[in-house]
């Protein structure tokens, strides 16, 4: 492209200028002041488009899915719905829409855990569970019920672990107990860790203590 010289045209431009009338004047100032805008949107630097994010890729979607996870005894471990699933290729990561894992346990009833969406990456162990998450369990042997109430959390089921590092409420009564930051071991006999602003209380024959 031939390279403008900026100064020759000024000079021209301004030799027009003088040998036309005041009204000419301001006509041919509109004219230059909008073909400089024009050059200066034309010859200027460009945004490297290669340089802008990609929009993720979706390789495969599905809906009403479910998945089972046989442990090696060949009785189920772990069984996963969720009403939608998104998978992207470029990430080899799959989002899921209000998805519900079952864990199985060998002596007692399963923990059901729902959260509003989930994010699965292919190079982690993790499931990162996001929104409000509810974990729960029938009663018990000993006729204990559970329920768990928090948000935000990193899953492994394969080994029947989660953690937080959000508000949590572990509701077994008579016991409740709240807390910021959590570890939780599932399996037939629960436990758990509240790491920070421990608060428990304990309610018996309608009587509270704390």
């Amino acid at each position: 492209m031939r390279k403008i010289n900026w100064k020759q045209l000024s000079a021209h431009i301004s030799e027009a200028l003088s040998s036309i009338g005041s009204h000419g004047r301001t006509a041919l100032a509109i004219l230059v002041m909008l073909l400089s805008w024009w050059l200066a949107g034309t010859l200027g630097p460009h945004e490297d488009s290669h340089r802008k994010a990609k929009a993720g890729r979706v390789d495969y979607y599905t809906k009403g899915l479910r998945r089972t996870v046989m442990g090696v005894d060949g009785n189920p471990k772990e069984y996963l719905v969720s009403q939608e699933m998104v998978h992207y290729e470029e990430e080899d990561t799959a989002e899921l829409y209000r998805p519900v894992i079952t864990l199985y346990v060998k002596d007692g009833p399963p923990w059901v855990i729902n959260s509003e969406t989930a994010k699965i990456p292919g190079n982690s162990e993790f499931i990162f569970l996001n929104g409000d998450v509810l974990v729960e369990r029938d009663a018990n042997k000993d006729g204990r019920t559970m329920r768990i109430e928090t948000t935000n959390v990193r899953t492994i089921p394969d080994k029947d672990y989660a953690e937080t590092d959000e508000y949590i409420r572990v509701i077994s009564p008579p016991d409740f107990m709240t807390g910021t930051g959590a570890t939780i071991n599932f399996g037939s006999n629960l436990n758990y860790r509240i790491l920070h602003d421990v608060r428990r209380r304990h309610d018996v024959d309608s009587e509270t203590t704390e």
